[in-house]
């Protein structure tokens, strides 16, 4: 990653008309083209530092909200990812945004395509980067720790909550804590991610959004996980923005490329592309330029 960050915003927080407060980092250029960026399962608004310098780059402003129940966030009670969008919409019209983009990472992934759903108008881009694709797809190939939670959140969520607090929750409130704990993950990793996990740059980043993702406790990330492993609330095939691109590593073991090519099928407008020798975090972090640089063509072609 380049060395220059930019501007950095990273503790706002911005009160809902239901009274909630909604978290979030803003990254890379103040005045440039907005982009609205979803963080990961488990994870908070910090993941985005992992781009501010690409967006400097490219003159792309990121803001990075974290969901409900993470990070600065308030947990929303029975909320849906189709609800998404409203607290979307929301911010962007506080911070004087019409058009903007949707990058979603990860787990991020369905909150963009939610987006893409419910706000077609808005979105000048949604972009799903090693994103997560339907449950019913993705767990023949999957690295057995998320196969096992994503299964527990299918079928006994009430269990969820205790396991991600033992996994990684305990940890929340030191660093020394959760960088062991995510260190001893790196054997499930392919070598792509594992390379990348050496950096101290980037282990620091994973470090502080978990952290913030557990900020207040387990009930957020276990109800997000929860929503991820059920029906997402909308249809793929009904999606209309006219701009969806993907991005993933065919080695990726959070997420099945198999599962992803079957997921691009289903959406219209959506342009896919696939890395043979990336991986989860590989792709998110060697082509930040190229999404960035996907944000800003889409800021010039007019919307429809």
């Amino acid at each position: 990653m380049p060395d220059s960050i930019g501007t950095e915003a990273v503790d706002q927080s911005f009160r809902l008309r239901d009274g909630r407060h909604l978290g979030y980092a803003e990254y890379g250029d103040p005045a440039g083209v907005p982009a609205f960026y979803f963080h990961g399962f488990p994870g908070a608004r910090l993941a985005a530092q992992l781009h501010a310098s690409d967006a400097v780059d490219a003159g792309v402003r990121v803001i990075a909200p974290d969901r409900p129940g993470m990070g600065l966030s308030d947990f929303q009670t029975r909320r849906r990812i189709a609800d998404w969008p409203a607290d979307v919409s929301e911010l962007a019209n506080a911070l004087s945004i019409d058009g903007f983009a949707v990058l979603g990472v990860s787990g991020g992934g369905p909150y963009a395509l939610a987006c893409a759903s419910k706000i077609p108008e808005r979105i000048t881009l949604c972009g799903v980067i090693s994103g997560m694709a339907p449950f019913a797809h993705v767990t023949q190939q999957m690295k057995a720790t998320n196969e096992t939670i994503f299964l527990i959140a299918r079928k006994t969520p009430w269990l969820l909550r205790t396991l991600l607090w033992l996994g990684a929750g305990r940890y929340a409130g030191s660093e020394e804590a959760m960088q062991k704990q995510v260190r001893a993950g790196f054997g499930e990793l392919p070598p792509p991610d594992r390379v990348l996990m050496e950096d101290a740059s980037i282990e620091r980043i994973v470090v502080a959004q978990a952290m913030e993702a557990y900020h207040r406790g387990a009930k957020g990330p276990a109800h997000e996980g929860k929503l991820l492993a059920r029906d997402w609330g909308f249809r793929l095939e009904d999606i209309s923005c006219e701009n969806v691109r993907l991005w993933h590593g065919e080695m990726d073991v959070n997420v099945p490329a198999e599962a992803v090519r079957r997921l691009a099928k289903q959406i219209t407008a959506c342009k896919a592309i696939f890395y043979p020798e990336e991986a989860h975090l590989s792709t998110i972090v060697h082509h930040g330029p190229e999404f960035m640089a996907a944000v800003r063509q889409a800021s010039a072609t007019p919307m429809t």
